[in-house]
């Protein structure tokens, strides 16, 4: 390889280290907006043990939980009749977690759920993850639990949850009233959609000040202007609603003649922005109307303590440190060589966790991103010791290097084989927990084969080629006793 060609390459990774370390670790807002980027490593869920948080599960019309059926049940009392009458309109599902109402969600023919419902709580889920979704708040977490519920987990980082959890159960067609909840003003209809009345929703803070900001569509000005029309003379309320749910409710005293409009009150920019996603998600995301019911929000405390993150990443600090140490000092620049591969590494891990929708960070997490850590770091020493070895023994750099991975590659490759179908097969049949703690060390033994074979290697033989003295680069020296194999 060229100087030249090393160069660049050399630059080109340094950047591309650069930016995924930035995108993993920095949160910062995003000009003109009410969001933020936040970093990678901000997004990662995080179970229980590391992080506390409100779980609320949404259960579709039709479905309830066990828990609400035998109260129900039992709310009969000794009416026999009555109860056994109750007891008919459903049927336990799956596990008996839930109960369905027969009338509601089987279809009569086969006894089973019906085509229409599931579609519906397709539509639903896909609606409610998408409000998560764009609100922007780290390590949300949207499931579908028991096939027919969705569960929320909400890490405990804003101010008032329960306004986002409860708003984003709305379901339903946006719509606009006047006076009276029922005196519909702008709705879709036969011939328009409410996207001819109305744009979109979006949220603004400006200094202390929080606001919704509807933008209607000249077809949605004019009926708003038309409806309040009368509002100087006698004042009257506007409703901004979602499917049957008043979602915004202003005093209006004189006529609305704008195309954005723009509304405060006590809303923060949490708030406001949970009612911006929330109205434009009425508007512009997935449609239904599938009514949700919300269950009793609870908060789980972080079962190691408020700091169990903090001393994570503290340790975590000081395994890099380490190892960068013990890189440098015992192969001097080659050194380099690992930490540059490594820095390529762990934000492919972090991109996994943060991205891939059924992982999160646990104690089973942690421990398989150290053991795949340790992996990558004693392979990088196996090849560097072997090269050492060959240029021991007389051969030029070049020739060692290339013999010394000769040697190690099948013996590397064969163990992180091996060891990703032992993490696939344990992903394949255990239990929840530790199938996530088998398929990031399933990731991480991936990651770590391609930078000890590839990455490495690439990084030594750019680095090398600048290099003027190749032997005092990688801190090798000839005549140094080794066993025979």
């Amino acid at each position: 390889m060229s100087k030249l060609k090393s160069a660049v390459v050399l630059v080109l990774a340094t950047i591309i280290i650069a930016v995924l370390c930035a995108m993993c670790t920095a949160s910062f807002p995003i000009p003109n907006s009410v969001n933020e980027y936040n970093s990678v490593i901000s997004i990662i869920a995080k179970d229980s043990t590391l992080g506390g948080g409100y779980y609320v599960t949404y259960y579709p019309e039709g479905v309830i939980s066990e828990e609400e059926y035998i109260a129900n049940s039992n709310a009969y009392g000794s009416d026999t009749e009555a109860k056994e009458d109750y007891e008919a309109k459903y049927v336990s599902y799956g596990t008996g977690a839930i109960y369905l109402e027969k009338e509601t969600v089987l279809d009569e023919a086969t006894n089973e759920v019906s085509e229409s419902f599931k579609e519906d709580f397709a539509a639903t889920a896909a609606a409610v993850r998408e409000r998560y979704e764009a609100q922007h708040v780290a390590g949300v977490k949207v499931e579908i639990c028991d096939d027919y519920t969705i569960r929320v987990f909400m890490p405990d980082l804003l101010e008032s949850p329960s306004t986002t959890l409860a708003f984003f159960s709305y379901t339903g067609e946006f719509s606009v009233a006047y006076g009276s909840e029922s005196d519909k003003v702008i709705e879709a209809d036969r011939r328009n959609t409410i996207n001819d009345y109305v744009k979109g929703v979006s949220a603004r803070t400006v200094q202390d000040t929080s606001y919704v900001i509807i933008q209607f569509t000249d077809l949605g000005r004019e009926a708003l202007k038309e409806a309040t029309s009368g509002a100087a003379d006698e004042s009257g309320t506007l409703y901004v609603m979602v499917g049957d749910n008043s979602v915004i409710s202003l005093t209006v005293s004189s006529q609305i003649d704008q195309n954005d409009l723009y509304i405060s009150g006590s809303y923060t920019a949490e708030t406001s922005n949970a009612v911006a996603v929330l109205l434009n998600n009425a508007v512009n995301g997935t449609q239904t109307d599938l009514k949700l019911t919300t269950g009793d929000a609870r908060y789980l405390e972080a079962q190691w303590g408020e700091n169990t993150m903090l001393y994570f990443y503290i340790g975590f600090g000081v395994f890099m440190a380490a190892m960068a140490v013990f890189f440098l000092v015992r192969y001097h620049a080659l050194g380099f060589a690992h930490i540059y591969a490594y820095l390529l590494y762990l934000p492919c891990m972090a991109l996994c966790l943060a991205f891939i929708s059924f992982l999160h960070l646990g104690v089973g997490g942690i421990a398989a991103l150290a053991l795949s850590s340790v992996l990558m770091c004693v392979s990088n020493v196996y090849v560097f010791e072997s090269a050492k070895k060959e240029y021991a023994l007389g051969k030029t750099m070049t020739s060692s290097v290339k013999t010394g991975y000769k040697k190690c590659f099948w013996h590397i490759f064969d163990i992180h084989i091996a060891l990703a179908l032992a993490a696939v097969l344990t992903f394949a049949i255990a239990l929840t927990e530790l199938q996530v703690a088998a398929f990031v060390f399933m990731l991480g033994v991936i990651f770590s084969g391609a930078c000890v074979l590839a990455i490495t290697r690439l990084m030594w033989a750019s680095m090398m080629t600048l290099s003027k003295k190749k032997e005092s680069f990688c801190n090798f020296k000839r005549g140094e006793d080794y066993d025979d194999e």
